[in-house]
């Protein structure tokens, strides 16, 4: 009995060793996934055409145009972002209406 509780505890332990290497790549991978976003508009400048075109197709589901202007309509979940964004240059600009949404991405 005494080595089956003893195995039952190495295994646990591999078990958390394992969870806790886990949490550490999904930082890293967060990490580098704001990196990315802080340095998107560069990229995109720099892509060719055609891949330019490709990233837009799969941020943008839509566009028209509509009285001289260009309307995206956004893929999830970038329409939550884009959302987010607008409500947060809202609120920097002194309009204090909140949005339940902008809630969860940016608490203020």
């Amino acid at each position: 009995m005494s080595n089956q509780w003893r195995d039952e505890q190495n295994r646990c332990l591999r078990e958390i060793e394992r969870h806790q290497r886990a949490d550490q790549s999904y930082m890293d991978e967060g990490v580098q996934l704001l990196e990315l976003a802080r340095n998107a508009q560069k990229l995109f400048e720099q892509q060719e055409p055609r891949e330019k075109r490709r990233l837009l197709n799969f941020v943008l589901s839509n566009c028209t145009w509509e009285d001289g202007e260009v309307v995206a309509n956004f893929r999830q979940p970038f329409d939550l972002l884009a959302e987010t964004a607008v409500s947060a240059a809202r609120a920097a600009a002194g309009d204090t209406a909140k949005t339940a949404k902008s809630e969860i991405w940016l608490p203020i």
